[in-house]
């Protein structure tokens, strides 16, 4: 039989355990739940992303051409006294995508055009493509995820436990 100290101790201990496993417990439900609320919350923003480039699309299929606009997608040939602000405002001014946005994506697809990717150093004479909607699709949606997803539907390739 154990002294009364010793069983003091244990049922301590056991009160101890019990907390422990009572805390991790709901730490884990506490965690779940935020995890699950961000999902729905990005798949939200998603949801408006895509209509946001929907959106896009409509602004500049609406838009007159005119003598100075650019046509996204369309190849430019940088003229002397041209900036990169003022070629993205000539493709995308009248819409609502940042411009920044625009630029940064120009400086990507077009690294010979720019001394060391500055957008500041713009070569006169060289030829950069424009970002298409597309363009802004490919940069923010990889594909990737469709590929997963098939990859692990084949419960061959599951791990079993008994």
């Amino acid at each position: 039989m154990l002294a009364p100290s010793a069983r003091t101790r244990s049922s301590n201990m056991n009160k101890t355990i019990k907390s422990v496993l009572l805390g991790a417990s709901l730490s884990v439900s506490l965690v779940a739940t935020p995890m699950f609320a961000a999902t729905q919350q990005t798949q939200s923003h998603l949801k408006t992303l895509l209509g946001e480039l929907l959106h896009l699309e409509q602004q500049l299929d609406a838009r007159t051409a005119g003598e100075d606009t650019i046509e996204p997608g369309a190849n430019y040939k940088i003229q002397a006294g041209d900036s990169l602000g003022d070629i993205a405002q000539r493709a995308y001014g009248d819409t609502d995508l940042k411009l920044s946005l625009v630029m940064q994506m120009m400086v990507d697809q077009n690294p010979t055009a720019f001394f060391r990717n500055n957008a500041n150093f713009i070569y006169a004479g060289k030829v950069i493509r424009i970002p298409s909607v597309e363009d802004f699709r490919n940069m923010l949606f990889t594909g990737k995820s469709d590929s997963l997803l098939k990859q692990n539907s084949d419960k061959s390739q599951w791990i079993r436990f008994p």
